[in-house]
């Protein structure tokens, strides 16, 4: 067969494909359209959300530092901002000493937002500090449970924050035999997560440091 009758046969096998299944083939385009159509809509639409909330969120911070409850109404809005918003009210009430709010931003930050390993880790970690040292000041073991689930958040895969995480592990625990007035030196889990620490090459030798003078001063205290 020469090149010629195959093109033609192959021009007559595609043309009657298409006489044949043409309808569906008009239905196929027509969704793909409409798909494309919403599609830019939507992100036309969430381009100019987050435009406004920017806008916003910029106005409030910098005409009012001092009253920054406006922001509350930014958290809804599921972008950036609101993350940005959550964590602005986050410092204000820590700065205030009102923790207990504090606490509940950084749930439901941890909770609703899509966010990625690094940056759900490091929210978990300055959540964790933050808590135990509101522990303190306040001198309730109220927040221990939340600071265990803001430590399990920060992700193991994540190299930089291994030595964080094994900080903060100890350091809770020492928060629960200081706020129930326990005897550290009769603390196997104190103990064994100290000695975990110190042996670990992958712990940094600042937090180790940080840790073996915590420890010391436990033990002699």
């Amino acid at each position: 067969m020469s090149e010629d009758n195959k093109n033609d046969n192959l021009f007559k096998r595609v043309q009657n494909f298409i006489f044949t299944n043409y309808k569906q083939i008009i239905i196929s385009l027509v969704i793909l359209l409409i798909l494309f159509i919403g599609f830019q809509t939507y992100n036309y639409f969430k381009i100019q959300d987050i435009k406004n909330s920017s806008i916003s969120f910029f106005d409030i911070i910098q005409d009012n530092q001092n009253d920054l409850s406006n922001l509350e109404k930014l958290i809804e809005d599921d972008n950036i901002f609101s993350i940005l918003s959550t964590l602005k009210l986050i410092q204000k009430n820590n700065e205030n000493k009102n923790f207990s709010y504090s606490n509940e931003l950084y749930k439901e930050l941890l909770v609703s937002s899509n966010l990625d390993n690094l940056y759900k880790s490091s929210i978990a970690a300055n959540a964790s500090y933050t808590m135990i040292n509101a522990s303190y000041e306040e001198k309730t073991n109220n927040y221990l449970n939340d600071i265990s689930n803001y430590i399990n958040n920060i992700s193991d895969e994540l190299d930089g924050y291994f030595s964080i995480k094994k900080e903060l592990e100890y350091l809770l625990i020492v928060s629960e035999i200081d706020l129930n007035k326990s005897d550290y030196n009769n603390s196997s889990r104190a103990l064994n997560k100290y000695n975990e620490i110190f042996n670990s090459s992958l712990v940094s030798d600042s937090i180790k440091e940080r840790v073996k003078k915590i420890h010391e001063f436990q033990l002699y205290k």
